[in-house]
């Protein structure tokens, strides 16, 4: 049984270790010059400064697997596995459980855009009209959305920003995961 869990636990902590080292993240994180605001008014959301389509689209590629259940090693499926951990580990069963938490609550917040009729969207509304209407996925009830608010000429650069912010808080939730997943295998393998 440990050896299948741990199977989960590496598959989380290698993929989220490709989120830290991509390049897109180092894009994200790094200063850089400004973007080309021409072509954002004529309706390309990621004329940004050296941003790399492939980058971001490999970055999404990478996160959807931490995030969508099925492989066995989502964000939920590893907080499933490590609820039955034993209590000498709670520490890092709580790390874990707050990184879930506090990324669900970054979610919940209003967007800094908003384009929905009500007047509230929220992060995950932002999130998953642009990574499943467009990105990674191309779901019907969300493609029309997707293209109105990426076409949108100065609205888009803004939209781009918010969802550059959500890509964030998805990446620092798994990096805590992972952090506290490694500590747990390390204190499992040396027996203490």
């Amino acid at each position: 049984m440990l050896a299948e869990i741990n199977e989960a636990y590496i598959l989380f902590i290698e993929r989220a270790y490709k989120l830290h080292k991509s390049s897109f993240w180092e894009w994200l994180t790094s200063k850089r010059g400004a973007s080309d605001m021409a072509r954002i008014f004529a309706g390309d959301w990621l004329a940004h400064d050296g941003l790399s389509e492939e980058a971001l689209d490999a970055f999404c590629c990478n996160l959807r697997l931490l995030i969508q259940d099925g492989d066995g090693f989502s964000l939920r499926e590893i907080g499933e596995i490590t609820e039955s951990w034993p209590e000498k580990y709670s520490d890092y069963k709580q790390g874990i459980e707050g990184a879930r938490n506090e990324l669900q609550a970054r979610l919940a917040e209003p967007s800094l855009t908003n384009f929905s009729e009500d007047g509230k969207t929220t992060n995950k509304e932002l999130f998953d009209i642009l990574f499943y209407g467009g990105l990674v996925h191309s779901n019907p009830n969300k493609r029309e959305e997707f293209k109105r608010i990426t076409e949108a000429g100065l609205f888009s650069f803004f939209v781009f920003q918010s969802f550059s912010g959500v890509l964030m808080d998805y990446r620092n939730c798994i990096e805590r995961v992972a952090y506290n997943l490694v500590r747990f295998i390390e204190e499992e393998e040396s027996g203490d």
